[in-house]
């Protein structure tokens, strides 16, 4: 728990986060050290309670590089109380570690305490990010778990190649009798799979590390992007999701002070596909030309037409940071929807593709059990089923 103790004191003596005792294994782990979310989220949480309490900026970063999870957060909050106490403003301290913090986040800082409304600023990013939080959450869930199902079928077909099907194939070789093209199929598919096991697996593990590198470089990301909003269902889904963040972060910098052009572009840098922000750039130049912004968000195609209309209501009677907040919720309800849909629709569809390839395997393997029983039980005085 966080202390909230009344006692502002700044000659309380604390200390830093120390050295860090980085796990060996943590080395082959390329997501060590990265700051989630999650983790500036409690940050936040907590520095909105300490300063809500009347406790200075300089403790409360003091109490809080104790209290994060990672060491390099920890680090970061800390060199910040210490800037802060050579007379940098927090924000600059913010701004430094821009790959952490964000420009949104940054410039907001800013904005409370050039107002003396740093609780106030600091509360409204707390809700701020519990909305992006809980939104992300149910988008991730839901692009994932037909990846899951996936794996599971994989695995269970997997499981019967491996370690079924060769005690069938053994079976089928001792009574020396030609096989269905169905079942032959099966077992030479099965005969591929465990001679060639580790050659696969070196080449899906070659694969994904491929696709990592490339994802790491301007045009790979830029070209993954570009297929990510070209996906059936999903596509849409992640622009829904992108433009429902990019609305409510626009209309909390402009409720906040900040003038509209930098809202959008400070707004424009939170925007996580390289493609989207392209045309959210177009629509900064439209309006540093003196467009309005709906005309401009028209122009380029990444809104509805009736969230346009909505915007241009706003800039008409000047309430924008209101029609702002209503359009990202009209995209999380679209969101919402759109996930109740996915998950109506995908778990029946995997069952039927996982019960038919689950069913032909277990069609191939009995055919000739089948058969075998005809023969033995003097069936075979009538005609042979045809092979398959």
């Amino acid at each position: 728990m966080v202390d909230v103790s009344n006692n502002t004191s700044e000659d309380v003596r604390q200390e830093g986060p120390g050295e860090e005792n980085r796990p060996i294994f943590s080395y082959l782990n390329p997501f060590y050290g990265n700051i989630g979310l999650s983790e500036r989220l409690l940050f936040t949480k907590y520095f909105t309670t300490l300063s809500r309490a009347g406790i200075s900026v300089l403790r409360s970063l003091g109490t809080l590089s104790r209290q994060m999870k990672t060491w390099r957060f920890k680090k970061i909050i800390w060199d910040s109380k210490t800037e802060v106490e050579g007379g940098m403003p927090l924000h600059l301290c913010f701004k430094k570690h821009d790959d952490v913090f964000g420009m949104l986040y940054s410039n907001l800082i800013k904005v409370g305490e050039e107002s003396g409304r740093l609780v106030m600023v600091l509360d409204r990013l707390t809700k701020l990010m519990e909305r992006q939080i809980s939104i992300r959450r149910r988008v991730i869930g839901a692009m994932t778990y037909p990846l899951i199902i996936s794996a599971v079928a994989a695995l269970v077909v997997m499981f019967l190649m491996l370690f079924v099907i060769p005690q069938f194939a053994n079976l089928f070789t001792q009574f020396n009798q030609e096989l269905p093209w169905i079942t032959q199929k099966v077992i030479d598919f099965s005969g591929f799979i465990g001679n060639n096991l580790l050659l696969i697996f070196a080449a899906g593990l070659g694969f994904f590390i491929a696709i990592f590198q490339i994802n790491q470089t301007r045009p790979g990301r830029h070209f993954f992007d570009w297929v990510k909003l070209k996906l059936p269902v999903f596509g849409g889904l992640l622009q829904k999701y992108i433009i429902a963040l990019y609305a409510r972060n626009l209309a909390t910098l402009f409720e906040s002070g900040i003038n509209i052009i930098s809202a959008m572009k400070i707004s424009n840098e939170a925007v996580e596909n390289m493609i989207i922000q392209e045309s959210l750039t177009a629509v900064v130049a439209e309006v540093e030309g003196g467009i309005p912004i709906s005309r401009a968000l028209a122009k380029v195609e990444i809104m509805p037409e009736l969230s346009t209309q909505m915007i241009e209501v706003g800039e008409e009677s000047g309430n924008l940071d209101e029609m702002l907040e209503k359009v990202a919720e009209f995209y999380e309800d679209e969101i919402n929807f759109l996930i109740d849909q996915i998950t109506a629709l995908v778990e029946p569809a995997f069952i039927v593709v996982i019960g038919t390839i689950v069913g032909i395997i277990v069609l191939a393997m009995y055919l000739p059990i089948f058969r075998m029983a005809r023969v033995v039980s003097g069936g075979s005085t009538g005609s042979t089923p045809p092979a398959l």
